[in-house]
């Protein structure tokens, strides 16, 4: 009865939506076992440190545009114009940022040993921070049509993992994977963006270089705030690379690649539902609520009984993952502890909707610089003592920070008033 309540007239774009996030879902757990067998731990944590390294600059490109730039485009669905100045002016304003990017990309690859030891890892996974550059599923998600951007997602992930399978054959290959996973997404997404173009009669605008800078001064605050985002998700990672060597950042990438599973699963759910919640917030604000809390509990009850799922067969999933056995035991228990973080998610992940919808913007921006500050000292003083288990202990405790300070701003504040 709740997920009828939930999904109602918008089941059939769900199950569209659904299959074709399923592809982002399923990709990194079908090649794990298969990067571990042929790369080793080792590689398979290289792999995993240059991603996060990717992922980092993937935030600066996108600037918030997954954020608001679905909001905009949700709320200008209607005028045609306006849907090509936003998706015209993103794209440049993008390129920008990927020149920014890959200019302190190259600093860092260049001047630290951490990085200039593996120069072709880290030089090629900046394919990937190039292919977000052209990524059109945030313009289709903000109009509501899921089945594009499931087909651009699906096709992408399908290339990747043909590669994977065809051309990753010995351990020195590590380094070939960021890039072919850049390949794939960059092929897609341009034509994707070609397609919408000639469907809609798009043209390519002068470039203006004053609205561009406007843009960036605007949502400065909101980028400033997803980058914070971004140190707090791929420092665990980093921290037990550089203080414990890669071989058990091969392990730590094991669990936070459930992890990051659960994270990307709640988060593409959310998004499904981020338009029609904005859309409802500007006629009633109580209906929007209502509709928000039946589908975050939908999303609670699948987290939750999934990651109970996971805690009593967990041997397994490590065996899947190819786990040997003088590792199963430790990290066993460090993977059952981690389950509690996905659980969490689901709350903050959930708020932090809200945050935006309330455009609490401002408030967001110093909760989040706040809490990451606190993950990353937690982090280095757990760990030390810890290792694996006070990584993940650092991580829920910042979750629940972030539960808590959103739920004191969302509603705590919005009673008040």
């Amino acid at each position: 009865m709740l997920i009828k309540k939930v999904f109602g007239k918008f089941s059939n774009k769900f199950l569209v939506y659904g299959l074709g996030q399923a592809f982002n879902l399923v990709t990194p757990v079908l090649i794990a076992p298969y990067l571990i067998y042929v790369c080793n731990l080792d590689g398979f944590g290289k792999i995993g440190i240059a991603f996060s390294f990717a992922l980092f600059f993937i935030l600066i490109v996108d600037y918030g545009f997954d954020i608001k730039g679905i909001k905009k485009i949700s709320e200008s669905r209607n005028n045609p114009e306006q849907l090509e100045h936003e998706l015209v002016s993103t794209l440049y304003t993008k390129f920008f940022l990927f020149i920014i990017s890959a200019t302190i990309a190259a600093v860092c690859v260049f001047l630290f040993p951490y990085f200039h030891n593996e120069i072709k890892l880290f030089s090629f996974s900046l394919m990937i921070v190039f292919a977000q550059v052209f990524n059109p599923v945030w313009f289709l998600q903000g109009l509501e049509n899921f089945y594009i951007s499931s087909v651009v997602n699906a096709c992408s992930k399908v290339i990747y993992v043909i590669l994977i399978f065809a051309t990753i054959k010995v351990v020195d290959d590590y380094i070939y994977v960021n890039l072919f996973l850049g390949l794939s997404s960059l092929i897609v997404n341009i034509v994707g963006l070609i397609f919408i173009f000639r469907k809609n009669n798009f043209k390519l605008l002068p470039v203006d270089f004053n609205l561009i800078f406007e843009t960036l001064k605007n949502d400065s605050s909101l980028c400033i705030s997803q980058l914070f985002l971004s140190i707090r998700q791929l420092s665990p990672l980093f921290i037990v690379g550089y203080f414990f060597g890669f071989t058990l950042a091969g392990q730590y990438k094991i669990v936070d690649q459930v992890i990051s599973l659960y994270r990307t699963f709640s988060q593409v759910f959310l998004k499904f539902f981020y338009p029609q919640l904005c859309f409802r917030l500007i006629e009633n604000k109580q209906e929007a609520i209502t509709y928000w809390k039946r589908y975050v509990a939908v999303l609670f009850s699948g987290v939750f009984f999934s990651a109970l799922i996971l805690f009593f067969f967990s041997q397994n999933v490590l065996f899947f993952f190819r786990v040997e056995v003088n590792v199963m035991e430790h990290l066993q228990r460090t993977f059952q502890m981690a389950l509690i973080i996905p659980i969490a998610m689901v709350f903050s992940l959930s708020l932090e909707q809200l945050m935006f919808g309330f455009h609490n913007n401002k408030i967001y921006f110093k909760i989040t610089i706040f809490v990451t500050i606190f993950n990353l000292v937690t982090i280095l003083l757990f760990s030390k003592f810890f290792d694996l288990s006070g990584v993940i202990v650092s991580v829920f405790l910042s979750e629940v920070v972030f539960v808590y300070l959103y739920y004191q701003t969302v509603f705590q504040k919005d009673s008040k008033q």
